[in-house]
């Protein structure tokens, strides 16, 4: 027996975020943990974007089932789309999509307790289910009705509290991820050792991208970007694994491999590294020394960094400083991540052969300090909000530069636990991009 919760449609983006909020309240009035909520509320969003993005329209129908008297949440999601090709391929995990159609499918099919899929050309038909805990109390379509008749009408401002919501999910992730690093790092010395280990560090490696979406979903976008920058190590990793499983591979074939599988989990570890990093500032656990220091030693260790990055480039460097030596007080590592930060943001968007300039000075008791290029500049739509977390990365489309759109939300945070302030400006696209930074000067 199946009784109907809620019916609710697809057909914009705020659809698909009033999905998942929909998804996960329903999962708490059901008595579901937190963790079990983020999911269901997980695979509800993925399955709807699929939706949206395949075949534009559709429904999700929330109900109440028994499966041999053991009652459970089932979620119906439909479309009278062309049908999902490949189908066979996607759900055997052998399939790789530059879109990332098919990881929202497997997902939905590991993370419920119950998966069926029908598809053709007349459109989609996914029912997914969950087993009541034990512990809850008893839950029917009739006990729910005066929960479901209590939801408010989502607001225009849903996308931001949902994005706070899932910054929140993503945050306790990424504290049990810096938990398990040890783990991946012994995994990935095992890797290097012996073949038969790197099956089951691949193994692991799509158990840590799984678990990142699970409760990383802090915002669509930013999701969408780190599936891409996990898919590329991914593949290339499990591409090697498969390789040296084949009984004609040489011993120079099978270093090559490994040493190509250790890249990839080395990238893969800054990648991680950097999301912890955020997790650290956003909970205020990041140790800021007030000392005196130079500012112009700030620059040269900032300019050190990114030398490298920049004459690969070909870029011009250049500085403007002024000729007192001007002292804040700070912390030289922090103030140094800080600048290099707007120096790799610079660098990665402009173009081969651009110009980076340098510039400081004092005005009145605050130290000024200026990153200016000649890049692709930045929209006047993405200005209010280019400091937030994960907006920066919009701003390349094709995504050449990598990254997950974090250092100018760190540089923001960074900046005024020393108690200044930082801003951006712009011409428009194409037009180069100014970063200025102002910082109270240490007058002795």
């Amino acid at each position: 027996m199946v009784d109907r919760i809620l019916l609710t449609a697809i057909a914009t983006e705020f659809d698909v975020i009033a999905g998942r909020q929909r998804a996960r309240q329903i999962a708490a009035a059901c008595g579901f943990a937190a963790l079990d909520q983020a999911r269901i509320g997980t695979v509800v969003s993925e399955l709807a974007r699929n939706i949206f993005n395949y075949a534009g329209t559709g429904t999700i129908a929330f109900a109440i089932g028994a499966d041999d008297a053991r009652p459970q949440l089932l979620i119906t999601v439909e479309d009278q789309g062309a049908g999902i090709a490949d189908i066979d391929l996607i759900l055997s995990g052998r399939y790789r999509s530059a879109t990332g159609m098919g990881l929202g499918i497997l997902s939905a099919r590991r993370l419920m307790d119950h998966f069926d899929l029908l598809s053709g050309p007349g459109g989609t038909r996914i029912i997914v289910g969950k087993y009541l805990p034990a512990q809850a109390p008893t839950v029917t379509a009739h006990t729910l009705a005066p929960i479901i008749a209590s939801f408010k009408t989502l607001p225009t401002d849903a996308a931001l509290s949902e994005a706070r919501h899932q910054n929140r999910e993503l945050t306790d992730t990424l504290a049990a991820l810096q938990l398990r690093q040890d783990e991946l790092m012994e995994a990935t010395a095992r890797l290097e050792e012996t073949n038969s280990r790197i099956a089951s560090l691949n193994t692991l490696l799509d158990d840590k991208a799984a678990a990142l979406q699970q409760a990383d979903r802090s915002k669509d976008e930013f999701l969408a970007i780190l599936s891409h920058e996990l898919r590329g190590p991914l593949s290339a990793a499990g591409m090697a694994a498969q390789l040296l499983q084949s009984k004609t591979v040489s011993a120079e074939r099978t270093t090559q491999m490994g040493a190509l599988i250790a890249r990839q989990v080395v990238h893969m570890s800054k990648l991680v590294e950097d999301l912890l990093d955020v997790s650290r500032v956003s909970r205020g656990l990041v140790q800021i020394d007030t000392v005196p220091v130079e500012l112009h030693a700030v620059i040269a260790a900032a300019s050190e960094q990114v030398q490298a990055a920049a004459s690969l480039k070909l870029h011009r460097m250049a500085q403007a400083l002024c000729a007192t030596r001007l002292q804040v007080l700070g912390d030289h590592t922090r103030l140094v991540q800080v600048l290099s930060n707007l120096l790799t943001n610079a660098i990665r968007y402009t173009n081969d052969g651009g110009a980076i300039e340098i510039r400081l000075e004092a005005q009145g008791s605050m130290a000024l300090l200026q990153v200016t290029d000649n890049g692709s500049g930045i929209d006047a739509s993405l200005m209010p909000r280019l400091f937030d977390l994960y907006v920066q990365a919009e701003r390349s489309s094709d995504r050449m530069g990598g990254g997950l759109g974090l250092g100018l939300a760190l540089v923001k945070s960074l900046v005024e636990a020393h108690a200044g302030t930082v801003s951006a400006a712009s011409a428009g696209a194409g037009c180069g991009s100014v970063f200025t930074l102002r910082l109270p000067l240490y007058l002795q």
